[in-house]
C-alpha cells in the first residue's frame, strides 16, 4: 500500500484515479482548489464527504504553490493531473514546477500525465505540457511521464460547440479516461520509469466521422468549418498528436457515447 497524492483529484482524470487507487488499497490524498468538504481560508485536510476509507481532501492551488507542502508531507507518490488549457503557462509550467519541488522535498515518485505529440507541436497548451515535462525530468526526484491521446470527454465537449474548425485530414484517437487511469495506477506500483509507452485510443478516426457518430447517437452536432492546414492546425492535420502504433485502449468512441447516453 502506498500513500498517494493526486493533484486535480476532483477533475476528469483525477476523480477516476482516486476511485481506482482506493480500490487497490492505497491511502489517497486529493488536492484541488475547491474540494467538496473543505471550508475556511487556509489549506487544510478534511475527511471525504463520501466517508471513503483512506481518502483525505486538501485545498490547494498548484499555480500558486498553495497547500502543496501540507498535502505532500509523508506521501510516497504524487500523480500530477491538475491542468488548465486556458492557463497553460500558469498551471502547466509554473504549477508543475511547484509540484515537482514539493515532491522532491519528500523524495516522492512523481507521475505526470502529458499528451502525445507535445514535443513536436506549436499549439500553446501542448507547448505548456512539453515545458512541464522538462520540469519533471530535471526536478531532482524519481519520475514517470505518461503521454496519452485525447480523452473521449474532451472530444465530446469540443463537438458540442456550435462550430468547430476542421482541416482536410484532421483526425483524433479518442481514449477512455478510465483506461488511462488504470494504466497510471499500474505506474504507482512500477516506481520511477521515465517516459513510458504512449497510451492511445483503439483507433484513429477522422473528425468528420467522429462528428457524424456523435450526431447519430446524441441527436446533436456541431458545424464543422473548413480551414486551411496552416500553423499549428497543419500539425494537427499531419497527425502529430496521434500514436496509431500504441493503440492500447479498448473503448471506442461509439461505445463511450452509447454508454453515456
Amino acid at each position: 500500500m502506498a500513500r498517494v497524492l493526486v493533484t486535480g483529484g476532483t477533475g476528469t482524470l483525477g476523480s477516476q484515479l482516486v476511485t481506482r487507487l482506493l480500490a487497490r488499497g492505497h491511502e489517497v490524498r486529493s488536492l484541488s482548489r475547491h474540494p467538496p468538504s473543505v471550508t475556511g481560508p487556509t489549506p487544510s485536510p478534511t475527511p471525504s464527504p463520501t466517508t471513503s476509507p483512506g481518502l483525505t481532501h486538501f485545498r490547494g492551488d498548484v499555480a500558486k504553490g498553495e497547500g502543496l507542502d501540507e498535502a505532500c508531507a509523508g506521501v510516497d507518490t504524487v500523480i500530477h493531473t491538475a491542468t488548465s488549457p486556458r492557463a497553460s503557462r500558469a498551471v502547466e509550467v509554473k504549477g508543475t514546477t511547484n509540484v515537482v519541488a514539493a515532491a522532491a522535498k519528500v523524495g516522492a515518485h512523481l507521475i505526470y500525465i502529458s499528451i502525445v505529440g507535445v514535443d513536436t507541436m506549436r499549439f500553446s497548451y501542448y507547448r505548456g505540457k512539453w515545458q512541464a515535462e522538462q520540469a519533471v525530468e530535471s526536478g531532482g526526484t524519481g519520475w514517470t511521464i505518461q503521454r496519452a491521446t485525447q480523452f473521449h470527454d474532451l472530444i465530446d465537449r469540443a463537438l458540442g460547440w456550435r462550430a468547430f474548425v476542421a482541416t482536410k485530414n484532421m483526425a483524433f484517437q479518442p481514449v477512455d479516461t478510465g483506461e488511462v487511469a488504470d494504466r497510471m495506477v499500474e505506474l504507482v506500483d512500477a516506481g520511477p520509469s521515465g517516459r513510458v509507452e504512449d497510451f492511445g485510443g483503439p483507433a484513429v478516426v477522422p473528425l468528420r466521422e467522429l462528428a457524424a457518430i456523435r450526431r447519430r447517437i446524441t441527436g446533436s452536432g456541431t458545424l464543422l468549418v473548413p480551414v486551411p492546414s496552416i500553423g499549428f492546425l497543419g500539425e494537427f492535420d499531419e497527425g502529430r498528436h496521434l500514436c496509431p502504433d500504441h493503440a492500447r485502449g479498448r473503448v471506442t468512441w461509439e461505445q463511450w457515447l452509447t454508454a453515456r447516453r
